[in-house]
C-alpha cells in the first residue's frame, strides 16, 4: 500500500467514524470465511459496517472523532464495526451471532466517546430496542393522563348516578 492509499484509507475510515455515534472492535481469528460473511450480512442489516483494516492507521483515522477512545484498543486482528443510527441493534446483533460462534469476541467499544468494556456492549445487548423504549415511554406519558380523566370524570359519573337514584325514588313516590 503506498502513501495515497493509506491516506485514501484513513480519511474514509475517518469520515465512516465521524458519521457514526461509535464503534465496535470485534475480534474475529478463527472465523471460517462464511461465517465472516453471514455476520458481515447481519451487521449491514443493522445499518452497520464491518471492515478490517490495519490499526496504525485506524488509530489515526479515529483521531478527532467520537471513536478517538478506542485508540489504545487497535491491538491485534480486529474488526470494526461501525453504525449508523442504533448501536443498541447492532450490540444485539453481535452477542446473537457469539451465541452461535464462540469464536467472535468483543473487544471494546466507544459509544458517544466513551470507552466501552466488552460486558457493558452485553448489558447494552440486553436492554430493549428503540421501537420497545419509545413504547414503555409513550404508555409512561399517557398513563398520568389516563388517570386524570378517570378521576375528573368519577364525581361526575356518580353525581349522575345519585341523581338518577333520585329520580327513581321521586317517581316511586309519586305514583
Amino acid at each position: 500500500m503506498n502513501r495515497t492509499e493509506k491516506d485514501a484509507a484513513i480519511q474514509s475510515m475517518h469520515e465512516r467514524f465521524a458519521a457514526s455515534g461509535g464503534a465496535i472492535l470485534v475480534d474475529m481469528t478463527g472465523m471460517q470465511v462464511n461465517e465472516v460473511t453471514e455476520l458481515r450480512r447481519r451487521i449491514k442489516g443493522a445499518s452497520g459496517r464491518c471492515r478490517v483494516v490495519k490499526n496504525r492507521l485506524a488509530a489515526r483515522a479515529a483521531m478527532g472523532t467520537t471513536s478517538e477512545a478506542l485508540a489504545k484498543s487497535f491491538k491485534g486482528p480486529l474488526g470494526i464495526v461501525t453504525y449508523q443510527s442504533d448501536m443498541l441493534a447492532l450490540a444485539k446483533v453481535l452477542e446473537e451471532f457469539a451465541k452461535d460462534h464462540p469464536k467472535l469476541e468483543v473487544r471494546a467499544a466507544a459509544v458517544d466517546g466513551a470507552l466501552a468494556t466488552p460486558a457493558q456492549v452485553k448489558a447494552l445487548a440486553a436492554l430493549p430496542g428503540m421501537p420497545q423504549l419509545r413504547a414503555q415511554l409513550l404508555g409512561l406519558l399517557q398513563t398520568p393522563a389516563t388517570t386524570l380523566v378517570r378521576l375528573l370524570n368519577t364525581p361526575g359519573a356518580q353525581l349522575a348516578r345519585a341523581l338518577e337514584e333520585h329520580r327513581k325514588k321521586i317517581e316511586a313516590s309519586a305514583s
